[in-house]
């Protein structure tokens, strides 16, 4: 597995988390839809980048999210819509797309010399963190 996507299992793995500390009561939804968007999470993270199916499943659960979880939305991480792309772009603005293009231009660049290149380390330096 690539250092990239590693990185974005981490934030998948992270969501998951995220999803089973609030979902199982969360009042706005039955418990039927909590659990089938945890059970959705699980399969995103075990399957994830073992077939074509996980982007599409992604992008479900991300979109799901925004529209029916609101109040979950502000702490998924927004790295997740442009991983996941499609309509989840819908939510990035104009700077953050061209931010996450320069970071993947320089992330396929500079791993085509050196196979332990660190997207999280590019990432930080595009947005500014180190």
């Amino acid at each position: 597995m690539t250092k990239r996507n590693e990185y974005y299992l981490q934030l998948c793995s992270e969501l998951h988390a995220l999803g089973a500390k609030i979902l199982p009561e969360h009042p706005a939804h039955s418990k039927e839809s909590n659990t089938e968007l945890l059970d959705k999470l699980a399969k995103l993270e075990a399957d994830f980048a073992k077939s074509d199916d996980y982007i599409n499943l992604g992008q479900d659960i991300i979109t799901h999210i925004i529209s029916h979880y609101p109040d979950i939305t502000p702490h998924m991480h927004r790295d997740l819509l442009w991983f996941f792309g499609g309509d989840c772009l819908h939510y990035l603005g104009d700077d953050e797309l061209e931010r996450y293009q320069n970071i993947e231009e320089l992330y396929y660049e500079q791993s085509a010399e050196d196979s332990n290149t660190s997207y999280r380390n590019i990432r930080a330096q595009q947005f500014g963190m180190h």
